[in-house]
């Protein structure tokens, strides 16, 4: 879903549209002009509920004299969010398999052993929020399934002083979606992870 049409669909849901097209009118430009702190609270609630994945990857030698080998994962990843469930992989002599041989400080500190190889580190990233520069071409930072939730929420919160009954119905409508992707999410894994002195 692009953000125009984003923008068309939560007009539609508040009556203010009657048609396919983004015009500009008395009636719709209140509307349009404080659409993207709404949508960019959808966005927000939505990755929370079904996260934004993404891997970071740490190329690593091994350092004489260390044991440990501490990452500040939110200063190599500018969109991290929190660790994920999939865990950290390690590839050596071509070969990748699931790593217990971390730890994680304070939520974000990764501590790895000191030895070669690749390490691939999975975590919930923040989505790109929108602003004043994205075009209606745009595609919202979502699938599709997520984006269809976006127009809801808009309209919920923006109808709130015209029609409070229909603003609550459609955060309900919101929130009902919400759920339900919410509870199609499986469990990447049930692993814990162990700081402890055998590396493996």
């Amino acid at each position: 879903m692009t953000w125009g049409a984003c923008k068309v669909i939560s007009l539609q849901k508040m009556a203010a549209l009657r048609d396919n097209n983004l015009t500009r009118s008395r009636d719709t430009d209140p509307y349009i002009n404080i659409m993207t702190a709404p949508a960019n609270e959808a966005i927000l609630f939505l990755t929370q509920a079904c996260p934004l994945i993404k891997v970071l990857e740490i190329e690593q030698s091994v350092r004489d004299g260390e044991r440990q080998r501490r990452y500040d994962l939110s200063a190599l990843a500018a969109d991290f969010r929190r660790f994920g469930e999939e865990g950290v992989y390690v590839e050596q002599e071509g070969v990748s398999h699931k790593s217990f041989a971390w730890g994680l400080e304070a939520g974000k500190v990764l501590v790895l052993p000191n030895c070669e190889g690749l390490w691939r580190i999975y975590y919930e990233a923040y989505p790109t929020l929108l602003n004043e520069a994205t075009r209606d071409s745009d595609p919202l930072p979502l699938p599709e399934e997520q984006a269809a939730l976006v127009p809801l929420y808009i309209a919920s919160q923006l109808f709130k002083d015209d029609d409070p009954a229909v603003a609550v119905a459609l955060r309900n409508e919101f929130e009902l979606g919400l759920s339900r992707l919410a509870g199609r999410q499986k469990p990447l894994g049930s692993d814990s992870f162990h700081s402890v002195r055998g590396w493996n």
